[in-house]
């Protein structure tokens, strides 16, 4: 409405002359809003209602108009130097009518003597309560507003403290609000800086901060929905004892937000959820922007809730596990984080069903950091899948500071659901100041369960990236894995093979479970590896066969990564006896590199492809001494027993006194001797043929240094072997059961025999069976139960057979023998692109003079072809 101005004794056109005022009729003035400056204005009337633009002093020199709608003050200019103030003259008429209306209908509420609103003014039933914080117990007025508003209705929560002493139960449909949830407590914060907080007192009655309750137990409903909990920190800090939550639910709780909240420092659980009698429980519940902080149990623990969303929910300190989620199908987690709990992060537990309403879960784009035990736990059991996308893990597994524990930052472990994981990464670490051990222990670890998909990871466990200890039922591993170990400098990233896809490498699933299992628990018990073929395996022509060779190069990796287990099997065909004919020179080098066992005396080959390498030499004359190097806290001699009378074997160690053992007469077999309770070094073993006669011989097969932790690996490789060489499978023959089989077994087991047969024109099918013949006496002979894994692998053929034509015959049929014994299959010639010159342009061949340098010989190798051998398998074995 328009306002009038002018017409009163003050409202006159006037002029300043000298020191007199001089009226000035028919002056014309425009209006303003500021004393200076500010807007013209021009909507403007006459006191008729004639619309004008200036205002005209009349007769008389009074001004009189009316302004604009709403306008109650202006200023007047009539060009006299100055702008004059005119304030509307029905002001004290609006303000007497305002004042009347005071406590009438329609009107206004007058305050008390506080500054409160009478009660008798508040009606008995609003949807809208708002409470300040009394300085004593506010717990009875926040359950009187929450009674009075009813459904729909709310509580809001002025900034300050409410200190309760008794449980706030929440209603159906009722909302609790406050101005701002803090979610966090940092140094020097005072409990101003908190603007609204809930803060229960001792002494308390009651199990919990806050209650709702679907149960019709005379004093809740049935079904209790729709409660909202928006803009709230719940402060435990001054209780104590151990009973008590923060969030309690029970029963028939439907569709409750929380949205902005915190729960802190509570004596037991931030969030708890429970059944009634008849089983009823929670679901269909959504948080956001939640925080659960120091709790002295769990931070959150949902059972049976279905339909759950948690959306930005962190979980940090609490005194037990983060998130517990217990038959919580149809579940979604997004965006979540669980950061130094006591115990696990994440527990996806309990029996999750199998019928029509299941569902499963999924949980994307969360994270964990430094909880105690395992970051995310999988023991959940039924046959809903639950779905990990996007998982980060990191420095969990803390165990109090040691570490260790067996825990991961994945744990799959017991769960019959299958689990699927598209994407998780593991980092390790220790806490934030430097202190405590590096954890956690695995990357990720597969145990017991009964299905699991993996794919897109990058894991890095302090000591093994990704752990599956081959008792689940079936493990789907995807290209796209890479594990690491050790300390968070580390960059011995391994790149898991492609089951089937990568270039001359083949592995099926499931395959690796023994090995693996052995592998990741070398920490507390040995791993052994068992390495057989020709030449190409032996070492030819390395600088040093026992290091250099591609067995070598394999285990200095593996045991750097996962414990020293020795030396391995130092076999008597690296000795002067089996090379002084044919290499020479290579016997000069590798004697100065001292990989060669030394002799005294005359040595003669034995016939028979007897023991571990399948080959033996022996002496009758009385003192005759070979000499062994070998590493580790036991020394093991394998010497052929029976068949006439044998002198006996005399050892000693580091130069020790001589030791007598026996070699019995009667039935051939192999006799082991061994000595433990040495130092972890490298011991020089020397054998002496004791008192002996003509034809009474001593046959040694080798001596091998090992530990009782740790990765050994025994090359039992012998130069010109075919795979007859190891094809006697009965146990009689001391031949296949020795090189891999019962008598001699490894957890892995590397078979690469092949160009020799090639160059002997082996037809395809002798050469399959010569293999299956092996493959029997390991996996099935005497006690063998199958529990090893094994690798078939051809090495680059070269030039070695151009005439015979028969090695992709091998080839062919060891990839079928791979998939019917459940073996990967590495093929190095088609790796090396089926080849001679690829290789030599990489300088792959080596040289006869045993130096490792780069050469041109047919098939052997040089230093750098050993390790490119070695990389092909690395990736099998090391992730």
């Amino acid at each position: 409405m328009r306002h009038p101005f002018g017409s009163s004794p003050a409202d006159y056109a006037a002029e300043r002359v000298g020191n007199q005022l001089l009226l000035r009729p028919g002056a014309v003035g425009t209006v303003w809003t500021a004393s200076a400056g500010g807007s013209q204005l021009t909507d403007l009337t006459d006191p008729t209602g004639s619309p004008i633009t200036q205002v005209t002093a009349d007769s008389d020199g009074v001004v009189a108009f009316m302004g604009p709608d709403g306008v109650t003050s202006c200023f007047v200019d009539f060009g006299y130097g100055r702008r004059y103030t005119m304030a509307a003259t029905d002001t004290g008429a609006t303000l007497a009518t305002f004042m009347a209306q005071g406590n009438q209908a329609g009107g206004w509420v007058q305050l008390d003597g506080s500054g409160q609103i009478p009660s008798d003014r508040i009606p008995a039933q609003l949807d809208w309560k708002v409470l300040r914080p009394s300085g004593g117990n506010d717990a009875p007025a926040i359950q009187a507003a929450v009674n009075a508003v009813g459904a729909g209705g709310t509580v809001y929560l002025t900034g300050g403290i409410f200190k309760t002493s008794s449980t706030i139960d929440l209603l159906n449909g009722v909302r609790i609000e406050g101005p701002h949830g803090s979610l966090m407590i940092g140094p020097g914060m005072t409990g101003t800086d908190y603007p609204c907080v809930i803060q229960p007192q001792v002494p308390f009655t009651g199990t919990s901060v806050i209650q709702i309750i679907g149960d019709a137990d005379g004093t809740h409903p049935d079904i209790s929905a729709e409660q909202r909990l928006t803009n709230v920190t719940f402060d435990g800090s001054q209780l104590t004892g151990s009973s008590i939550d923060g969030l309690y639910a029970k029963g028939n709780v439907q569709n409750v937000v929380l949205e902005n909240v915190c729960i802190r420092q509570m004596p037991n659980n931030g969030i708890i959820t429970a059944s009634r009698t008849d089983g009823k429980l929670p679901f269909s519940w959504r948080l956001r922007h939640v925080m659960v902080d120091q709790c002295h149990a769990n931070g959150i623990m949902f059972t049976g809730n279905t339909d759950l969303t948690l959306d930005d929910v962190q979980v940090i300190g609490c005194w037990a596990q983060g998130i517990v989620l217990t038959n919580c199908t149809n579940t979604q987690l997004a965006e979540c984080r669980t950061e130094w709990n006591g115990s696990h992060g994440y527990h996806l537990t309990g029996n999750w069903g199998n019928w029509a309403g299941s569902g499963g879960m999924q949980m994307s784009n969360c994270s964990t950091d430094r909880n105690g035990q395992h970051g995310v736990f999988v023991d959940a059991t039924g046959n809903t899948p639950i779905s990990i996308t996007n998982l980060q893990t990191r420095r969990d597994g803390r165990n109090g500071g040691t570490g260790g524990g067996g825990y991961a930052g994945l744990a799959v472990i017991g769960a019959t659901v299958p689990v699927v994981v598209d994407g998780v990464t593991c980092y390790p670490g220790v806490d934030d100041g430097g202190a405590s051990t590096n954890s956690p222990q695995y990357g990720a670890r597969l145990s017991g369960s009964t299905t699991v998909v993996l794919d897109g990871a990058i894991l890095h466990g302090a000591t093994t990236g990704l752990s599956d200890d081959g008792t689940n039922v079936a493990v789907q591993l995807g290209d796209g894995i890479v594990t690491n170990t050790g300390s968070t400098t580390s960059t011995n990233r391994r790149v898991r093979p492609r089951a089937g896809g990568e270039l001359g490498i083949y592995v099926p699933a499931g395959w690796g479970k023994f090995w693996r299992a052995k592998r990741d628990a070398s920490g507390t018990a040995l791993a052994k590896i068992v390495t057989l073929g020709g030449s190409a395996t032996q070492g030819f022509y390395a600088s040093n066969p026992r290091t250099k060779s591609w067995p070598g190069q394999l285990a200095t990796t593996l045991q750097s990564l996962y414990g020293d287990g020795g030396s391995g099997l130092q076999q008597t065909s690296i000795s002067s006896t089996v090379l002084a004919a044919g290499d020479a020179a290579a016997l000069a080098a590798w004697t100065t590199a001292g990989a060669v066992v030394t002799q005294t005396g005359t040595w003669t080959q034995g016939g028979s492809k007897f023991g571990p390498g399948a080959n033996y030499i022996y002496s009758d004359t009385t003192g005759n001494t070979l000499t062994f190097k070998a590493r580790g806290t036991v020394v093991k001699i394998y010497t052929v027993v029976g068949s006439g009378t044998r002198p006996a074997m005399l050892y000693s160690i580091d130069g020790g006194a001589d030791v007598s053992v026996t070699q019995p007469s009667g039935t051939a077999a192999i006799q082991t001797t061994t000595v433990t309770g040495l130092s972890n070094t490298t011991h020089t073993v020397v054998l002496k043929v004791g008192t002996a006669t003509t034809g009474q011989y001593l046959s040694v097969c080798g001596v091998s240094g090992e530990n009782t932790t740790g990765v050994v690996v025994h090359n039992c490789a012998l130069a010109g072997a075919r795979s007859s060489t190891f094809g006697l499978n009965d146990p009689t023959a001391l031949n296949a059961v020795w090189n891999g089989g019962v008598s001699y077994p490894g957890d892995l087991v590397i078979y690469t025999a092949g160009p020799n047969d090639a160059a002997a024109n082996t037809t395809g099918e002798d050469w399959a069976a010569n293999v299956t013949k092996w493959l029997k006496a390991v996996k099935d002979t005497g006690a063998a139960v199958g529990d090893c894994d094994i690798i078939l692998a051809l090495p680059h053929l070269g030039t070695h057979d151009v005439t015979n034509f028969k090695y992709q015959d091998y080839a062919i049929r060891g990839r079928a023998l791979a998939e019917a014994f459940g073996a990967a299959f590495v093929d190095w010639w088609t790796i090396g692109r089926n080849s001679w010159q690829y290789w030599n342009s990489l300088g792959y061949w080596g040289t006869s003079a045993g130096t490792g340098a780069a050469g041109t010989d047919s098939v052997h190798l040089s230093d750098n072809g050993f390790t490119a051998m070695a990389n092909a398998l690395l990736p099998l074995v090391a992730s």
